[in-house]
């Protein structure tokens, strides 16, 4: 590794308020073209003040220059202290927290030397995903999805805002548990996230880059493996349709409100196929074979980033019906994700089954476990309609497989989240189950039975056509017999 050649900057003062009674006198420290201002916390006249050496004169210039001269020597012996420990250039961020520990009397302590910065792993691993995104673009296939990456720079903004705030180093080797478990009650405590599912995903943010630092070699730290880095949410609700709901909801007459016509049926074709919003909205004429009533299509995301899945299965439901209102079109009467959202909560509201159906469950508080009532209407998202899919079909005795066949989930665990069964949903899957075991060995005795008349038909056939009138009539007589 190139030796640093250890350089440091230069600090000035300056007033902050000039053309007042008394001013404060500011700071400022430059480094190659980064700046980092800080306050004295001492004050003057501005007639006490020479703007050319940008020192004190008057009375009391003694004191103030003296303390000014203790400012200045402690933020370059801290800026030799991080050259001595890191051999290298600072980052911006970096260079506030030295003018800032500096000005509050702390010492820098390091545990590795000559070793990346924080930002450093940072831009190594977003310039990886960049690298992936471009290679993904350039083959033709799935790219990782922006709002995977832009999670990373959300991320790391607020990492850097929380050591900025409370003056902390970020340094690859130190950041623990405990600076984890800070961050995290910094994060809530300012309502950057609202949710604990929001904060679980920025602390995963934050292992993955440490993760990186420890597998490339550039750091022995391993915190983020500790019990603290893993955010438990509470079980999220969901809300499911029953099949009845799904009728109910496809036969109210929206024909008044278009668009709110529009995005139920979108909603009931998903019902009825499973298909997540970004693949429904997809749907052209290419995706649809009406003379085997089968649904052909590229699952646009799957359960990991790299993968791939082609899903084909056949007309359920509603499907075939709102497929050939909008002549298998569906990709025409899309619009965004978030406006399909707002329409539905809308259009539930306006059916009043739905409006005044609420739903009573417990929840975990600090103060113990609580009921909560939830209206439906309220909650209801478009990937209900999956989840009602699954549940539904599993209610109805489907085996696992089959409703794997619709969904297409590449992983299991994934999968079965999708299942909102309730105890007497279990009650029902087993009748279900019942009842389809005997229509299918009900269709099988049928499928034996035509079997069996094939081939005495062809054996009559047989004589007949070889000149035995006789047999026949005897294989005929039989044959009446056994009926």
């Amino acid at each position: 590794m190139a030796q640093y050649n250890n350089e440091t900057g230069s600090v000035n003062f300056r007033l902050k308020e000039a053309k007042a009674l008394i001013s404060r006198i500011m700071g400022r420290y430059s480094f190659k073209g980064l700046q980092a201002d800080f306050s004295t916390g001492l004050k003057v006249f501005p007639s006490h003040w020479d703007k050319d050496t940008k020192t004190a004169i008057g009375i009391d210039r003694r004191e103030i220059n003296q303390q000014l001269n203790k400012f200045r020597t402690s933020i370059i012996d801290a800026h030799k202290n991080f050259n001595e420990n890191y051999n290298r250039m600072p980052t911006k961020d970096e260079l506030k927290t030295i003018v800032d520990n500096a000005m509050a009397g702390k010492e820098l302590t390091t545990v590795q030397k000559n070793k990346k910065s924080f930002d450093d792993v940072f831009q190594e691993f977003m310039r990886v995903i960049e690298l992936k995104v471009m290679r993904a673009i350039a083959s033709g296939q799935k790219p990782l999805h922006r709002s995977y990456v832009s999670s990373f720079n959300t991320m790391y903004t607020d990492l850097k805002d929380f050591a900025n705030e409370n003056n902390i180093f970020l340094d690859i080797d130190k950041f623990d548990e405990l600076q984890c478990l800070e961050f995290q009650n910094w994060l809530l405590g300012t309502e950057r996230v609202g949710e604990l599912s929001t904060l679980k995903t920025r602390i995963k943010r934050l292992a993955a880059i440490q993760k990186r630092a420890f597998e490339k070699g550039y750091t022995n730290n391993r915190s983020y493996m500790q019990e603290e880095y893993k955010v438990k949410v509470p079980p999220t609700f969901h809300t499911v349709l029953t099949e009845p709901e799904v009728k109910l909801l496809y036969e109210y007459d929206f024909s008044d409100v278009p668009r709110l016509e529009r995005v139920r049926d979108m909603f009931i074709l998903s019902c009825h196929t499973s298909l997540r919003f970004g693949d429904i909205t997809r749907i052209e004429s290419g995706h649809i074979d009406h003379s085997s009533k089968t649904v052909n299509i590229l699952l646009k995301k799957g359960s990991g980033v790299d993968n791939y899945k082609t899903v084909r299965f056949s007309f359920f439901g509603y499907a075939s019906e709102i497929l050939s209102k909008y002549n298998d079109d569906i990709k025409s009467i899309a619009i965004s994700n978030q406006n399909t959202n707002d329409y539905l909560k809308e259009l539930f509201k306006v059916v009043p089954y739905f409006n005044e159906k609420v739903i009573t469950r417990e929840r975990p508080t600090n103060k113990g476990v609580e009921f909560e009532t939830i209206n439906f209407a309220e909650k209801i998202a478009f990937h209900d309609s999956r989840r009602s899919f699954c549940t539904n079909r599993y209610i109805e005795g489907w085996d696992l497989l089959e409703i794997w066949q619709y969904t297409g989930h590449t992983d299991e665990s994934v999968f079965k989240t999708y299942f909102k069964p309730t105890f007497e949903h279990e009650q029902i899957r087993q009748e279900s189950i019942k009842v389809r075991n005997e229509k299918l060995q009900k269709v099988d005795l049928q499928s034996k039975e035509i079997e069996e008349l094939k081939s005495q038909l062809q054996k009559m056939k047989e004589l007949y056509e070889g000149g035995s009138v006789s047999q026949t009539s005897k294989t005929i007589g039989i044959n009446k017999s056994a009926s």
